[in-house]
């Protein structure tokens, strides 16, 4: 099983490279916004060796500036929600879980800090219908929608829960919400 962990220096130039090959799903990044979107984060974490990851979450608070239209979005709506910046996973690595033991983990860095929700946004347009499916599977709905003005791509922001499972643990609850039915995954 891939492990995941905390975003390590070495793997910055490789994480930056990861970001890009998923553009238009996120958007492209130069090295010096992934250190900004680093330094910021509530939660940064890669899956995979150090030096070489297969993937990476990244999780903001509201302290600092807003990193882009997205997370002013969500601060300004839904101020009880951390926001999920940014998640991808290489296609290697893909159907391992990575995507829900990433999320998992962010819900329960979100609960600890106290918020009682994840908020994010998925591509409407650019399509991104596995996302979509996937954020639905894990609890995820939809609190509005807005064309970022960086891009115009058309997003939908979406809020679930952090709320921690019965048995006390933070993630269980995110790890539970599909059983064992895989969320579906995106291609290539």
């Amino acid at each position: 099983m891939t492990r995941v962990r905390p975003v390590a220096p070495q793997d910055r130039a490789a994480l930056l490279a990861l970001n890009n090959r998923h553009v238009p799903a996120v958007n492209a990044l130069e090295p010096a916004a992934l250190s900004r979107l680093l330094e910021a984060a509530l939660l940064a974490l890669a899956a995979g060796p150090v030096g070489a990851p297969t993937g990476l979450l990244i999780l903001l608070g509201p302290a600092g500036p807003a990193e882009g239209p997205n997370h002013a979005w969500v601060r300004e709506h839904h101020p009880e929600a951390a926001y999920i910046d940014r998640v991808m996973v290489s296609a290697t690595a893909r159907g391992q879980g990575l995507g829900r033991r990433f999320y998992a983990a962010a819900a329960g860095a979100a609960a600890q800090a106290g918020f009682a929700a994840l908020g994010c946004e998925v591509n409407l347009d650019p399509p991104n219908p596995e996302s979509l499916a996937f954020h639905h599977c894990l609890g995820f709905r939809p609190v509005g929608e807005a064309t970022d003005p960086r891009n115009g791509k058309r997003v939908v922001y979406l809020l679930a829960p952090a709320d921690p499972a019965s048995d006390g643990t933070l993630d269980g609850t995110f790890l539970a919400r599909c059983g064992n039915a895989p969320c579906p995954v995106a291609p290539g």
